[in-house]
């Protein structure tokens, strides 16, 4: 596969370019076409031939890998064009729109093999082999088992979900043609039977293929509505920041993807209330220029400044926290800060609540104004409920 790539992609190794990862998906999706194009052709002509639906639907099959080769060569232009008016982000998430569309196609295929090989068990034909199957179906695996690497390995090169589903259904294809190959074994050995073993062999193949593309369509779809960021990039992203001494922690952290690649980072850094603005500002700067560097980030930092200085805040602050972690301690607070009046205390924070978690604002106001009632001071908390982890 490097050979492949070294012959047809300039500067192969910089796979973080947007060009190269368009020569790369060219690439893969012309090999793809052209192998899909031959297999359909050779095997149609046997299928027809021998009266065998397995092989007609493997041919299918491999027609539709055509398309899907096409689709993802279609992705891939789409998703290097530059950002333009209407799309500011640029369109590297077609990427993904094309990955889905190849899924779609693998189960239409696979739905229309089923209804074919159910058909042929309740009205049984004839199925002839000749030497030309078995060399058909041997070189068709061994393609297979070519294109799977090739698309693995660009796959993993460039992060790419179009080649990745490419990738799994070129999987299905060695194993349903492996299993067509088995089924004209025992159709040549046994001979003609009142059960169709071919339709049999059919309905197994198509099961398989519809259940394998099932969980790659839920990974592809949750990229679209926006999964969950990677944990090791946002570790990583985490301890980049914290790595500045000046900076005290962090908290409200939104990464955004749109498409391989392309990622907006939002995050609130708390600092030294006594830090002037000017020295602020340079630091949240210099942490966004420090993530675009090092992790291809577009980042917005939000200053917070916290007091670190004064006595009672602290107080409060440990207090509030000890109650909450008496109440639940899933729970965490950040942006804290204390409003003196003559007779009362605002204390206004966030509250971090995990989606797994049913507390309530109210029972946290609760649990907070019980530990507070012996306070010479009356306290009123304005608290602001976040969602995480």
């Amino acid at each position: 596969m490097e050979l492949i790539a070294k012959l047809f992609i300039k500067d192969y190794k910089d796979t973080k370019n947007p060009t190269v990862r368009f020569r790369y998906g060219t690439t893969a999706g012309i090999i793809g076409i052209v192998v899909n194009a031959i297999l359909f052709a050779f095997k149609l002509l046997i299928g027809i031939i021998g009266n065998s639906i397995t092989i007609i639907a493997d041919a299918i099959n491999n027609l539709s890998d055509t398309s899907s080769s096409a689709v993802t060569l279609f992705g891939f232009k789409i998703a290097a064009k530059p950002a333009d008016k209407e799309h500011p982000y640029g369109h590297a998430r077609f990427e993904y729109i094309a990955a889905f569309m190849v899924t779609m196609l693998i189960f239409a295929v696979g739905a229309m093999l089923l209804k074919s090989s159910i058909e042929k068990i309740i009205s049984p034909s004839v199925t002839t082999v000749t030497i030309y199957t078995y060399i058909i179906l041997a070189a068709s695996i061994l393609m297979k088992v070519f294109l799977l690497f090739l698309y693995r390995n660009f796959a993993n090169k460039i992060d790419s979900s179009s080649l990745k589903a490419s990738s799994q259904d070129s999987l299905n294809d060695i194993i349903t043609t492996t299993i067509v190959l088995i089924s004209t074994i025992v159709i040549d050995i046994v001979g003609p039977t009142k059960v169709s073993i071919d339709g049999i062999f059919g309905v197994i193949i198509s099961i398989y293929i519809i259940l394998s593309i099932v969980k790659l369509t839920k990974e592809i779809i949750n990229s679209l509505i926006g999964a969950k960021p990677d944990p090791e990039l946002v570790k990583s992203i985490v301890d980049a920041i914290m790595s500045y001494d000046k900076v005290l922690g962090i908290h409200d952290l939104m990464l955004h993807n749109y498409g391989v690649g392309i990622n907006i980072l939002m995050v609130h850094v708390e600092v030294d209330a006594n830090m002037s603005i000017m020295d602020s500002h340079s630091l949240a700067d210099e942490i966004e220029v420090k993530l675009e560097k090092d992790f291809n980030i577009k980042a917005s930092i939000h200053i917070d400044p916290i007091v670190v200085d004064n006595p009672e805040v602290n107080r409060l602050k440990e207090k509030v926290i000890d109650c909450l972690n008496s109440f639940d301690e899933q729970l965490k607070i950040h942006d804290f800060r204390v409003v003196f009046c003559a007779n009362s205390n605002n204390i206004i924070f966030d509250v971090v609540v995990p989606f797994s978690d049913q507390t309530t604002l109210q029972s946290i106001n609760e649990a907070l104004n019980k530990s507070f009632e012996n306070e010479s001071k009356l306290n009123n908390f304005v608290i602001k409920v976040d969602r995480g982890e």
